[in-house]
């Protein structure tokens, strides 16, 4: 038997770190019709991220920090 809660499960946000944030989030606007929000910025962490949200009520955090290694 399926609980009512275990069949409306959905994943609500991913985070991925990406390389060049401006060319990801394009990427998703065209092929996946995501909307960003505006480019968060912390200057002191020296991070940068966009949430895009899409019609299935997902969204996606995409993270950009030039410290973190691309492997």
């Amino acid at each position: 038997m399926v609980n009512q809660n275990e069949k409306n499960m959905r994943i609500e946000h991913l985070a991925i770190w990406v390389k060049d944030l401006e060319k990801m989030k394009n990427f998703y606007q065209q092929y996946f019709d995501g909307k960003p929000n505006d480019l968060y910025h912390n200057p002191t962490k020296n991070f940068r991220s966009y949430f895009l949200s899409f019609e299935s009520g997902c969204r996606l955090e995409l993270m950009q920090k030039p410290e973190i290694p691309i492997t």
